[in-house]
Order: C-alpha cells, then structure tokens, then sequence
C-alpha cells in the first residue's frame, strides 16, 4: 500500500496515536507451551522457575557489587617509601597476658576423675540369632528326600535278604522233606517287619 498523503501542517496519523513509552516485555518459555499436566511439564516449570531464581540473585549481586564499589575508594596498588611512612599503622600487640589469665594458670588444676566404668553383665547382652540361610527350605527338601530314599533302599535289601532266606528254607533237606523250622523263623521275621512300620 502507498504511504498516506497528508495535507500541510497536519501530522500524520500514525503520529496523532499516543503509544506507550514502552513496549511490554512478554515472558519468556521453556520448552513447548502445550504439554499436558504431567511429568514433563512440571520438568520445564521447575527448569524456568530455577532460571528466574538465578537471574534474581545474579542481579541482586550485581546491585550489591555496585554499591560496595562505590562506598570504596580504590587503593593504588603501588605506594613510595613516605606514604608508607605517613600512613596509620596498628600498635603491635604486647606480649603481657590478662590478669585474669594470669590468675587462672596460678590455680591448681583439680585432678580428672576418671570416669566410672559400667560393669557389663552377659544377660545385658543380646544375643544374637542365627542368620537364616537362603536355601534352608531347599536343604530340608534334600534332606526329607535322601531319608526316604535310604528307607525305599532297606526296605529293598530286607525284601531281597528274607527272599533269599525263604529260598535257603524251602530247599529240602538230605532226606528231601521240607524244613518247616527255618521256614516259620523266615515267615515271623517278615510278619514283625510289617507289624514294626
């Protein structure tokens, strides 16, 4: 668009508006400005908020900076010989002590008394309990398996033992007859076996 003609002595219109003396500063953002409520929102305002607390110690350094510069008047880092001379120096201080200093290396220091020691009593004591293994369940298991297998393995050798003795009875004597003694000790043995478990 061309620029507007205005007649003589008029101002232009641009000019006849009054505008600020200065502009408003908007804030400034962290991070995206539409991120729901959640974990990485809270980041971005904790990240902001940390920023404007360092800008405002920064500037409040800054301010107090100024002001002790101010207050102070610069030294020259070089001085001559008279000026050294001239200046105020602080009276060394004496050796002399305090009186009251004085007076209390003067006193005798009471002797330290040692400190009663406590007789220790061994129920006082607490004592301590066995740490628990990791795998206490599991060493039961074994143990529990490795009875019953040991008791299946006798109970298998005492079937085989009386097997063998019932063949050792059954085999009939010189005269060929049937040795019912031996058989009966066999036949008991057996019947108390069943009769123990």
């Amino acid at each position: 668009m061309p620029p507007i003609r205005t007649r003589d002595g008029e101002k232009k219109p641009s000019e006849s508006r009054a505008e600020p003396a200065f502009k408003k500063r908007k804030g400034f953002s962290v991070g995206p400005a539409n991120l729901p409520d959640g974990t990485y929102r809270r980041k971005t305002q904790k990240i902001k908020s940390d920023l404007i607390q360092k800008a405002k110690v920064k500037k409040a350094y800054a301010k107090i900076k100024a002001q002790e510069l101010a207050t102070n008047t610069s030294k020259p880092i070089f001085t001559t010989a008279e000026e050294e001379n001239t200046e105020d120096k602080p009276e060394p201080a004496s050796l002399e002590l305090h009186p009251d200093r004085i007076a209390m290396m003067n006193e005798p220091e009471p002797a330290p008394e040692p400190a009663p020691r406590p007789e220790r009593r061994p129920r006082d004591r607490r004592e301590r309990r066995p740490k628990p293994s990791a795998f206490s369940k599991e060493i039961e298991v074994a143990e529990k398996r490795k009875q019953a297998a040991e008791a299946r393995q006798r109970a298998i050798e005492a079937k085989q033992k009386d097997r063998e003795a019932m063949t050792r009875a059954k085999r009939p004597d010189q005269f060929g007859k049937r040795r019912l003694g031996r058989e009966s000790n066999v036949l008991l043995s057996r019947v108390q076996r069943m009769v123990g478990q």
